[in-house]
């Protein structure tokens, strides 16, 4: 299946400006459906309209090109090669690599192949958790320890976190969803500031509030709204040169048509402001 019903047909991929990599990955596989997150995000794009009337974009002239899904192996460092080994060649291309799922553990493996193309990348997370250290085992590190390790990563978003993570984020790459409600986008320029001119986009949906994005793990009050979060990524796209980016943290839900509907539109949203302001 497609990302989006476009009208015209699937580029070759010479011709194709994005490359979507729809990843099946159910993380510890302690939330059920998790590994459904990317199939709900192709789903929903079918009913979307292949013409964005904010940016007046028409998707078909944006050539995406949706790959098979990518069914992940069992154990977590041969997931990491997997999605590092399969996703290097597009990084490599100069593609816009657009990877969707339910993990947020994918992201390891996709920075991983990014740093190949661009030593000097940045990561730019956006979520409700900052994920430093694993909350079901609180002694192993959870994923951005992991990025953190290869490269500079800022959080934006953040509302919930152990304490032992505070300590480990320096307060220039930490941006609370707080402080953007309070002084607006202003807030997250120091955290943007310290990133690289070539930058990697961790969304996981959780970043937004759950009035309008319930289907994640772990709802935390107090997130951002659909038109803060896109101002965020425009900004980001208008002052770094984004080259890929995840959109993860979806639990399919049997009545979530419209969480599955907004993950699918931000795909979407992303996908312009990143070729549009930065290629």
């Amino acid at each position: 299946m497609n990302f989006l019903n476009l009208s015209t047909k699937k580029p070759p991929y010479n011709q194709a400006k994005t490359i979507i990599m729809p990843i099946l990955h159910s993380g510890t596989g302690r939330v059920p459906g998790m590994d459904k997150g990317a199939e709900a995000i192709l789903q929903a794009s079918q009913i979307l309209s292949d013409y964005d009337v904010e940016t007046n974009t028409d998707l078909n002239e944006l050539s995406p090109l949706t790959l098979d899904p990518l069914v992940c192996p069992e154990n977590r460092p041969d997931i990491m090669d997997e999605i590092a080994n399969q996703s290097s060649p597009h990084f490599k291309k100069g593609k816009l690599v657009a990877a969707i799922g339910g993990s947020n553990l994918i992201t390891e493996g996709l920075v991983r192949a990014a740093m190949a193309q661009d030593n000097n990348l940045s990561v730019l997370h956006l979520g409700a958790h900052p994920h430093l250290v694993d909350p079901f085992a609180p002694d192993e590190p959870d994923v951005m320890a992991r990025v953190r390790e290869k490269c500079m990563v800022s959080h934006i978003g953040i509302r919930s976190m152990a304490k032992t993570e505070k300590s480990k984020i320096h307060i220039d790459n930490l941006v609370f969803a707080r402080d953007i409600y309070n002084n607006g986008l202003n807030a997250a320029a120091d955290a943007i500031d310290v990133l690289g001119e070539t930058v990697y986009l961790a969304i996981h949906l959780d970043v937004l509030d759950p009035a309008c994005m319930p289907a994640v793990v772990k709802p935390e009050p107090g997130g951002l709204d659909w038109y803060m979060l896109n101002n965020l990524i425009r900004m980001v796209a208008r002052e770094r040169v984004i080259i890929g980016f995840d959109v993860t943290g979806l639990v399919p839900q049997k009545n979530g048509l419209h969480a599955h509907l907004l993950a699918a539109k931000l795909v979407y949203k992303t996908m312009i402001c990143c070729l549009r302001n930065s290629r």
